[in-house]
């Protein structure tokens, strides 16, 4: 995953692989001179390197019977150089990091072209298992330094595919200790880490706590929270930050702007690490976007309730079942780890369980975190699953984790293989005789909501009385375009998307207030967050043949 939101979000290390993925040299110097290279998916690459990495001139033959001759940077095609695709067709030009590119640097689509994993992988130098050595991974990053037990340890350098680069120390495959990051651009960050997460200098505010200066009870003054994790300065009432105040947080970002009872509340605007702002109003410590929440109510409820369908007759409403696959990947083997996409599953998974989600028995869901979610686990419990629907149910598919384009990536991604294709999805879901059918994503390139007590039958109701109005078809929301990364966030706890989609279907979304929520209501409340949280770098989008009325969620 990408660094964008913010630098520390994204500095969780991948869990290291050995033996069986180690680098392959089968002729010649692979270290500085010529030699021949196989990938781990068996293409084979005959050519130059430097420090054991594919650099200057050289051509590759892939599996699928493609090949390309021509420069070569970092393991990837890069400069001048053709490419010749299995179907004949051939492209000569410029390319960057694998993808082509114009003369202005813009990438250009091509046909055949492929998703950017088929390349150089593994222990390219040294000892990576008790030692010092280099390991490069399937995604373009790379790490350089100490190994213990098969896992990064010690001193060294973890170069991100953005440009960033880390120097400092490690602990079981995580940023742990002293380092510094040298962002691409911006200035470097020192300070200490713990699993991965930036907690700030160490050294801020020489070890004081408490309320240093002024009156922190009712009046201005400042405050510096335990263990210097942040440190307020700004009004006070009873004790707690009220009115105007700046917040500076040991991870880098600050708040500016208006506070009630400790939380931000109000309009302001949150300094994000890597220099980008999310501007707006916020609402106990909650993003509610761009606009007044205040103003825009009254405009809301204005809007006109949607079109009624024919009523569907009780014994329609009563077939209706929906049948769910939630999966979450966080523990990569061959991906920078995740924070907080097994935390989001189990959220979409409690709200489901939910009467707002439709109350779903045991035998109607099926849940699959980190080690279970393998791609032969994953495609067996959708064909299991989803083949139990009837002709007048819904499926819905929901996924967390890294993807590349075209495809998820499940648990056992060795570098190359076990992909999670788009097609073999889709083909699930149109062998299923559900009438209707959703698939969520939360992945690259493509809330809390915690289950509720008690049971509400006329919610309930409602959730399958409006669904069953809907036409049949096919819906597929993923959390970003197909050449953006999806985010994660510390302030949020979670994936951006996974946020804003929990908090749509807990209710925000229901824009007519009429207490159900469509799948067209919760896609624009998402796309409009979303892009507003991530300024604009992170853009969701829907497909499929679906009905907008599709009932997604109701509120009590």
């Amino acid at each position: 995953m990408s660094t964008t939101i913010k630098t520390s979000l994204l500095l969780a290390c991948c869990l290291f692989f050995s033996a069986q993925m180690m680098a392959q040299c089968i002729k010649g110097d692979c270290q500085n001179g010529q030699g021949t290279f196989v990938y781990p998916s068996g293409a084979k690459y005959i050519g130059d390197f430097e420090n054991g990495e594919i650099n200057g001139v050289g051509i590759c033959y892939y599996t699928d019977g493609s090949k390309y001759s021509g420069q070569w940077k970092d393991r990837y095609p890069d400069g001048k150089g053709t490419k010749t695709y299995a179907n004949g067709h051939k492209r000569s030009g410029l390319w960057m990091k694998g993808q082509a590119i114009d003369e202005k640097g813009q990438l250009v689509e091509v046909e055949g072209a492929d998703d950017g994993t088929d390349i150089q992988s593994g222990c390219i130098s040294g000892d990576c298992e008790n030692g010092e050595g280099v390991f490069a991974y399937a995604d373009g990053s790379k790490y350089e330094g100490q190994f213990r037990g098969g896992m990064l340890n010690g001193w060294g350098t973890w170069y991100f595919t953005n440009g960033d680069k880390y120097i400092g120390n490690f602990k079981d495959n995580y940023l742990h200790g002293r380092g510094t990051i040298y962002p691409a651009s911006g200035e470097k960050i020192i300070g200490e880490w713990v699993n991965g997460e930036y907690i700030g200098d160490g050294q801020a505010e020489l070890g004081r706590e408490g309320c240093i200066k002024g009156d922190c009870e009712n009046g201005k003054g400042t405050y510096v929270y335990k263990d210097a994790a942040a440190k307020y300065v700004g009004t006070f009432t009873n004790g707690l930050p009220n009115g105007k105040g700046i917040c500076y947080y040991a991870n880098g970002e600050r708040y500016e702007g208006e506070w009630n009872n400790g939380s931000f509340y109000g309009e302001g605007t949150l300094y994000l690490v890597d220099g980008s702002e999310v501007i707006g109003y916020w609402k106990d410590g909650t993003y509610m976007g761009a606009d007044d929440p205040d103003e825009d109510f009254e405009a809301q409820t204005k809007v006109a309730s949607k079109p009624a369908t024919d009523a569907p007759t009780m014994a329609e409403v009563a077939e209706i079942k929906v049948w769910a696959v939630v999966i979450g990947v966080s523990s990569y083997g061959h991906m920078p780890a995740l924070r907080y996409t097994d935390d989001d599953a189990y959220r979409m998974y409690a709200f489901l369980k939910s009467p707002e989600g439709g109350a779903l028995r045991d035998d109607q869901i099926s849940i699959l975190i980190d080690e279970e979610a393998t791609k032969a686990n994953i495609v067996n419990t959708m064909t299991e699953v989803f083949s139990k629907a009837g002709p007048n149910d819904l499926v819905m598919l929901y996924f967390s984790g890294h993807g590349l384009k075209g495809s998820f990536l499940p648990i056992d991604f060795d570098g190359f293989n076990n992909k999670l294709f788009h097609e073999e999805i889709n083909q699930i879901l149109k062998t299923s005789p559900a009438k209707y059918k959703l698939c969520i994503a939360d992945a690259c390139h493509s809330g809390s909501l915690l289950a509720m007590k008690g049971t509400t039958e006329s919610a309930l109701s409602k959730y399958y009385r409006t669904l069953a109005q809907a036409q049949p078809g096919t819906a597929l929301i993923m959390s970003s375009k197909s050449n953006e990364t999806s985010l994660e966030s510390s302030g949020l706890r979670q994936g951006v998307f996974s946020h804003f989609l929990i908090r749509g279907l807990k209710g925000e979304a229901d824009k007519d207030r009429n207490k159900v929520i469509v799948i067209s209501e919760l896609f624009d409340f998402i796309n409009e967050n979303v892009r507003d949280y991530t300024g604009m770098r992170q853009s969701p989008v829907i497909k499929g043949d679906y009905d907008g009325n599709m009932t997604v969620g109701v509120v009590r």
